[in-house]
């Protein structure tokens, strides 16, 4: 039998099972902002792979819930603010990942009293997010043809991980 080192198509394959049952439930947030702050490793180069890393994670939020900055629902800011394969950094020359980490903190609606600015001392909760893919052997049938995801495929899986649990811990 052949071996396949890859854990992405399962993640894919976890995410579809995860994204039904979210579908029934109807989140709102008046506001949704995804930024990526790396400067805390000074070697880190992810966004020179993936400069688009806060819209995509931020698109994929968006995709789940709904926005309207006029129903007086809270608001979130995501904070990426490390991107790494095994823990390092620095990624190699082929961008790939495997972690992602950074905070989710809830605000009051935008326009709600002190909380135009976003800073901390108007978060009504906060918490760390961390997700992680990792690669294990998998048993290949026999006479199937196997094709390992690309970096692409990586990406998304991870990034709609990413999204997909800020999601579920909404609270309605």
């Amino acid at each position: 039998m052949k071996r396949l080192l890859s854990t992405t198509f399962c993640a894919g394959l976890a995410l579809t099972a995860v994204a039904a049952p979210l579908a029934a439930e109807e989140k709102t947030l008046s506001d949704v902002e995804v930024k990526t702050d790396l400067s805390a490793f000074e070697n880190s180069n992810a966004l020179e792979f993936w400069p688009t890393l806060s819209e995509d994670i931020g698109e994929a939020i968006a995709s789940e819930l709904t926005i309207d900055d006029q129903s007086g629902e809270p608001r979130i800011v995501v904070a990426i603010n490390k991107v790494a394969i095994n823990g390092e950094t620095t990624l190699p020359d082929t961008g790939e990942f495997n972690q992602l980490e950074g905070t989710i903190t809830t605000f009051p609606a935008k326009g709600a009293a002190n909380t135009e600015t976003g800073d901390s001392s108007s978060a009504t909760g906060s918490y760390a997010l961390k997700v992680s893919a990792t690669s294990g052997e998998v048993d290949v049938p026999e006479n199937w043809i196997v094709i390992p995801p690309s970096q692409g495929d990586f990406y998304e899986a991870l990034t709609n991980a990413y999204a997909m649990e800020v999601v579920e811990r909404i609270e309605d």
